[in-house]
């Protein structure tokens, strides 16, 4: 076997480990993926084969930020994204602007995860700049589903700012990043998409109608959260439809009524059902704190001479 079908096999096979490790949300099978990229890597020189080093580069940063993610490994991180800046260095905007792109928006993957992590403003700023770069070449005409999915981070970050810092500006901002997403998510007939864009939408509403006491936001952040329930379903994605749930019940309890608090209860409590195993532990525990908050303040409403019984 010569050396690039070697190369080419390993790519393969650790791309497979990648993709299942993934999907289940096992560490030790992305685990894998890392260190058989690695080999990938030990196969290719730069000198001699740049494109397919930068390649290999460009999908171990990924396999990294992934594993660094669910193991809270800054280290790792760091790791990712100085295998993106190799493969930065091979690949240009004039010579080969797909992989340019798609590296770059590996790059504010990792960024976003350390400025989470980190609660550190210069990184989440670093990766939404380097997502608005990479839409320089995913255009709205030339890649519709890269853009839209751009869009879509761009909306994510500037939503996790504007909940950290109160921000309105980048609430707003980032709901206008979800609604192009959806715009073309919806002509694509993209039904998955459609819905992690409906819910990110209703979440990003959601805060900003809790921040300006806007009724109608949040009415909004509900009709948003419930266009999402109306493709996830609890067999067939389980996490995605219990975290779409939550956000729908988060948006019932801003109402800071009866009729919805209660409906919010039996929401929150619904989704802790699906929410189970181990993995989930984190997402269970918030469910279970808002459910409880909701229940104490429907009762205060209920005791209140002014309660609001809508």
């Amino acid at each position: 076997m010569t050396t690039d079908e070697s190369w080419r096999q390993a790519i393969a096979q650790s791309e497979i480990l990648l993709s299942e490790g993934e999907a289940a949300e096992d560490i030790s099978v992305i685990a894998d993926a890392v260190s058989g990229f690695n080999a990938a890597l030990r196969l290719v020189q730069r000198a001699e084969f740049p494109l397919e080093w930068a390649k290999t580069q460009s999908r171990l940063s990924a396999a990294l930020r992934a594993l660094g993610a669910r193991v809270d490994d800054p280290v790792m991180l760091h790791a990712a994204m100085t295998a993106c800046d190799h493969a930065l260095e091979v690949y240009r905007t004039d010579t080969a602007p797909a992989d340019w792109a798609r590296t770059i928006a590996l790059l504010g993957a990792a960024q976003v995860v350390l400025g989470e992590r980190d609660s550190d403003p210069a990184w989440l700023n670093a990766a939404l700049n380097s997502y608005r770069l990479a839409m320089h070449v995913y255009t709205q005409d030339d890649a519709p589903s890269d853009w839209a999915r751009m869009q879509r981070n761009c909306g994510a970050v500037l939503s996790l700012q504007g909940e950290r810092t109160g921000d309105t500006a980048s609430l707003r901002e980032a709901i206008d990043h979800y609604r192009a997403a959806l715009e073309e998510y919806t002509r694509q007939e993209s039904l998955v998409d459609v819905a992690v864009t409906q819910s990110n939408l209703g979440q990003a509403l959601r805060v900003l109608g809790e921040r300006d006491r806007d009724r109608a936001l949040l009415l909004e952040a509900g009709n948003a959260c419930r266009a999402a329930l109306a493709i996830y379903t609890r067999d067939a994605t389980p996490l995605e439809w219990a975290m779409a749930s939550t956000n729908l019940a988060n948006a019932l309890v801003a109402l800071d009524e009866c009729a919805p608090i209660e409906e919010a209860i039996v929401i929150y409590r619904d989704a802790i059902a699906a929410l189970d195993g181990p993995a989930r532990l984190q997402q269970r525990a918030i469910a279970r704190y808002n459910l409880k908050r909701a229940e104490a303040r429907l009762v205060e409403l209920r005791q209140s001479p002014n309660g609001r019984h809508q």
